[in-house]
């Protein structure tokens, strides 16, 4: 059995090379990139949040990595930080208009997630297993000494 790829033409869009409006999203996904920021932005749309209140309410996060991935979102203007002059301080959290929109903007991919969840675990398992098949066979050829011929289409 072997593979045919075929290429589809993607819509043209907003999709062209050089745009600046291609680096603009670079940035905005650079956000997300940190991998508490989605669990952080998705907590406070329940509303404002004490840091602790997050600490408990996002599983696994550390102190350090929760105060990093607050301080990064205030930086990008996603997260507004409300200091209250108290002893002790008393510390609040939430969504700026910014980050609201974000996850407004988000919506339609957090669909697609869903909706291909399925799909992307079985890609990734066929891929897994020809990974797997592929090692099996280099370390027999470097056994044998002998070449395995090539399957055409698959790499």
């Amino acid at each position: 059995m072997h593979c045919v790829v075929q290429s589809r033409p993607v819509p043209a869009g907003p999709w062209v090379h050089g745009d600046p409006g291609l680096d603009a999203l670079q940035g905005a996904l650079g956000v997300l990139g940190a991998k508490w920021s989605l669990a952080v932005l998705a907590r406070l749309t329940d509303g404002t949040q004490r840091f602790n209140e997050l600490s408990r309410a996002i599983d696994g996060v550390s102190r350090r990595m929760l105060s990093a991935t607050l301080r990064q979102l205030e930086r990008d203007g996603l997260v507004l930080r409300h200091v209250y002059a108290r002893v002790p301080a008393r510390v609040e959290y939430e969504l700026s208009d910014s980050g609201e929109a974000l996850l407004a903007a988000l919506t339609p991919l957090l669909d697609w997630g869903k909706s291909h969840q399925i799909e992307i675990a079985e890609a990734r398992e066929r891929f897994d297993r020809l990974q797997l098949w592929r090692a099996a066979g280099q370390e027999m050829q470097a056994q044998t000494g002998t070449r395995q011929p090539r399957v055409p289409g698959v790499y």
